[in-house]
């Protein structure tokens, strides 16, 4: 957290890269809050649901709206956002409790023209209040499955190069995807932030952290037991603290092996429908080879060994396994080892 903090004070932008369910989106929201106690203008941008070029422009302007507006009287917002851009039409609806804002635009706008609005008065509204501000561009790589994704890029880093009152997260769950727009020098944002791998919690602060939490409530959990509960899923933030909710809840006042074992089932039939979502967009080849490597992580995915144990083709293999990797469901270890990136969805595949 302090390094992020930092590149936002300095005005560096930054690839923050986890996978899936590491806590990424909650970490910049927490960021965010602090910089905005310090007087910074913060906006947080969802981009996983984008769906179209105006669906982007719709939820990068609305991000922004509600950046300005936090905290903010509801009767003197509507001035303040009135003359924010030329083309985009920002609206305030008050309700007693509370308001909701919102933009409407001309559908069939080009998108560039939009896309330039949107940065200028952006850029306009900081230099004019005199602010610093941090956006926060969350699952950054999904702009990529638009048609117009190259042009977006571009226009983006047209205007980004000059804002140096601003800082930009690039925040993503797709590695490869992310070092392409960042990596490849035929890509309009080559090389133009800091790259920074969000890692998981040391096991010895969520150990403590696990055994803490069920002493505060009167329940006991083991250093041996918290540290199976950490190994299980491999140390993922978010299915830890799923985990140890789950066990936390089945257990009457002691969490022992069998408490954590069907705790775990658990889990992984209440994550079934996102991993069946996942499973049914796949062809027949990625399957098997995921689900090979779901029962035998392996250094050697292409060895004759495992591709006749598996029944596997060397062609079909090595295709599929550069698909699965470009979706980020599987990745190389420190040793080398393919693995699932998912060791929830790793577990499903086994049963």
């Amino acid at each position: 957290m302090k390094d992020l903090l930092r590149y936002a004070r300095n005005g560096d932008n930054v690839i923050l890269f986890s996978p899936r369910r590491y806590g990424k989106s909650s970490l910049i929201k927490i960021i965010l809050e602090l910089l905005e106690k310090e007087g910074f203008l913060a906006v947080y941008v969802d981009l996983f649901p984008v769906s179209s070029e105006q669906d982007f422009i719709l939820r990068f302007s609305s991000g922004i709206l509600k950046g300005i507006g936090k905290g903010v009287d509801p009767r003197s917002l509507g001035d303040r956002i009135a003359n924010l851009f030329k083309r985009l039409i920002p609206s305030i609806e008050v309700k007693p409790d509370g308001y909701t804002l919102s933009v409407k635009f001309d559908q069939t706008a080009e998108t560039g023209l939009l896309l330039d609005d949107l940065m200028e008065g952006l850029y306009a509204h900081v230099k004019r209040k005199k602010l610093k501000a941090c956006i926060a561009l969350d699952e950054f790589q999904e702009i990529t499955e638009l048609p117009e994704s190259k042009k977006i890029e571009g226009i983006l880093r047209s205007h980004i190069q000059f804002h140096k009152e601003i800082t930009y997260f690039y925040v993503g769950s797709r590695r490869r995807i992310l070092n392409d727009m960042f990596l490849n020098k035929s890509r309009p944002f080559y090389k133009s932030a800091f790259s920074y791998t969000l890692k998981e919690i040391a096991r010895e602060e969520f150990v403590s952290y696990i055994e803490k939490r069920f002493k505060d409530t009167g329940k006991t959990c083991s250093e041996e037991i918290a540290k199976k509960m950490y190994d299980t899923v491999r140390g993922y933030p978010y299915y830890v603290q799923k985990l140890a909710s789950i066990t936390w809840d089945t257990s009457a006042k002691k969490c022992d092996s069998k408490v954590l074992e069907t705790a775990h089932h658990v889990l992984v039939t209440m994550e079934t429908n996102d991993f069946e979502g996942i499973w049914s967009g796949l062809t027949l080849i990625q399957k098997a080879v995921l689900k090979a490597i779901a029962k035998e992580p392996t250094a050697s995915p292409y060895g004759r060994e495992f591709l006749e144990k598996h029944r596997l083709s060397i062609g079909g293999t090595q295709r599929a396994i550069k698909a699965l990797f470009s979706r980020d469901l599987i990745e190389k270890d420190d040793k080398n080892i393919h693995r699932l990136t998912d060791p929830v969805m790793e577990t499903w595949l086994r049963e």
